[in-house]
């Protein structure tokens, strides 16, 4: 444990300075009643040339005052202190911050005394001029760079004395500020500008987990407690996570499961974390943007949110992720307009979607491209065809990291994404009302049963059929049966599947159930 703290050239007047109504020290140098509560190895105290030869005035000590003796004659204040603590007390030379380069120099000064992985208590009450205000960047700094534990920051409030008498007796009690707090804050402006500026939550996050923990670590009772930060924290982080990686799916699931617990903790960071409070309705309509109960049911609103989510990369800069996210985007609207299938399925993506789309693409400038139909149909097919190929080509531009010829401008790859989702926004309009489902299951009965369906194994057929049914998912029976199959199988997992459809080449899809809403 180190105390910094510095010496000025006041007239320092002795009171009684207390630390938290648990410690009470009378001195006129703050310094000293620091070491007497904190009791550290080392008291570095930095003074300029002219703090250094400051002689206190001869005045100082009232008769009545004899627990304290007064300091000798022609000793200065740093040699007094010297005398009174012994050898624990390292002076350290600074300039005296009368210019850019002085203040500059303090800092290096004041940093090199300082080891990796310190335990600092830094004081500013005798600092002079700016120094204070210099000490809070050297604490962060120090936090930042050096891993150093700045226990407090520590102001011995001699104007705030109590009974306020001029000139004052040495038994009035002159509290100790601690002004870590102010340091936390900038811990919390700058996770609060990661979350902002670039939807990164790591810091926030980390804020709130130690908050939650020191809370219950230092409890004195079960009373007032934070019960939800930490759930907060995760949630939060996660959320933003999924952000980061550009998966819309995890961000609207996390910001849905994140909105009720924000609403949930704001009592409670207003007692433990009011940093986080001024920028908790921030965070909740950004979620509330995203917020998605069911993220895998296809629908207009779920495109929406979706395309907001690309809008949001491009406010933050996030141009990779706006561009991946946006191609998705349109093979997502594509699946919506075709209403068949499992918009999840890589394979159903790959082969029946994205093929469509880079066929569909070619024929912008091969009119021999096999098109089908079922695209040729919709309305906005040739825009949707020449938005691919721009998607495609800038997509690759970027995934490749520009290592072919012919790449895009950096300044351009911003306007270029600005111009897609202009025609993004305009497909969301024609966008249809239908609704379907990712996490489709394909039970085909052929698969279940071998060579001959058999009355006597049917309870090896419906558990080898819930097995592969799940829970909550779209599932299609398909396949050659006999119709007491089909039926003890739809009975078996009426209550395990969303949705339950028959699939044949004759008659398409048939709708069996469907309890998704």
């Amino acid at each position: 444990m180190k105390v910094l703290t510095f010496l000025g050239t006041g007239d320092y007047k002795e009171v009684t300075y207390v630390w938290q109504e648990e410690k009470a020290v009378q001195t006129y140098l703050f310094p000293e009643a620091v070491t007497h509560i904190f009791e550290p190895e080392k008291l570095l105290v930095f003074v300029t040339e002219t703090a250094k030869n400051k002689l206190p005035c001869s005045s100082r000590h009232s008769a009545h005052n004899q627990t304290t003796p007064g300091p000798k004659e022609e000793r200065t204040y740093l040699e007094i202190l010297q005398d009174r603590l012994g050898a624990i007390v390292e002076p350290v030379d600074i300039p005296e911050g009368r210019s850019e380069a002085e203040l500059w120099k303090i800092f290096d000064r004041v940093v090199s005394t300082v080891n990796e992985g310190d335990k600092i208590v830094l004081d500013i009450t005798h600092a002079l001029r700016s120094i204070p205000m210099l000490v809070l960047a050297i604490a962060a700094y120090l936090r930042r760079t050096k891993e150093v534990t700045v226990e407090h920051i520590v102001y011995g409030a001699y104007e705030a004395r109590k009974p306020f008498n001029v000139p004052p007796n040495p038994e009035d009690r002159a509290p100790i500020f601690d002004l870590t707090p102010l340091l936390d804050l900038l811990d919390w402006l700058s996770g609060a500008e990661f979350l902002l500026k670039r939807s990164d939550a790591t810091l926030l996050a980390e804020r709130l987990r130690n908050i939650h923990q020191r809370a219950w670590q230092s409890r004195s009772s079960n009373d007032d407690l934070p019960r939800y930060m930490q759930n907060v924290a995760s949630k939060l982080q996660s959320f933003s996570q999924a952000l980061q990686l550009a998966r819309p799916r995890d961000a609207m699931q996390y910001a849905h499961d994140l909105l009720p617990l924000l609403d949930k903790t704001t009592v409670e960071v207003m007692r433990w974390a009011r940093p986080f409070a001024v920028i908790l309705e921030q965070i909740c309509s950004e979620a509330t943007k995203f917020a998605h109960k069911e993220p895998d049911r296809l629908d207009k609103d779920n495109l929406n949110k979706q395309l907001a989510i690309i809008e949001h990369f491009l406010e933050k800069g996030l141009l990779i992720q706006a561009v991946l996210l946006a191609r998705e985007w349109l093979v997502n609207w594509t699946a919506l307009q075709h209403g068949d299938g499992d918009w999840l399925d890589r394979n159903y993506r790959e082969q029946e979607l994205e093929k469509t789309l880079g066929v569909a693409a070619k024929e912008c400038w091969d009119s021999q491209s096999n098109v089908p139909e079922w695209f040729n149909e919709l309305t906005n097919s040739d825009e949707v065809a020449r938005l691919w190929d721009e998607l495609t080509n800038l997509r690759n531009d970027l995934a490749h990291c520009g290592m072919r010829r012919d790449v895009a401008r950096i300044q351009n790859i911003e306007q270029r994404t600005r111009e897609i989702l202009k025609h993004l926004s305009g497909l969301l309009n024609n966008a249809s009302g239908r609704t379907i489902y990712g996490g489709r299951i394909v039970i085909d009965f052929e698969d279940l049963y071998g060579g001959v369906a058999k009355l006597d194994e049917l309870s090896n057929y419906l558990e080898r059929a819930k097995e592969l049914a799940g829970e909550g998912n779209e599932v299609v029976l398909t396949g050659q049966a006999p119709i007491w199959l089909y039926l003890a199988v739809a009975h078996a997992i009426h209550g395990k599947a969303r949705r339950l459809l028959y699939s044949s080449p004759t008659t398409g899809e048939v709708l069996i159930f469907d309890h998704s809403t």
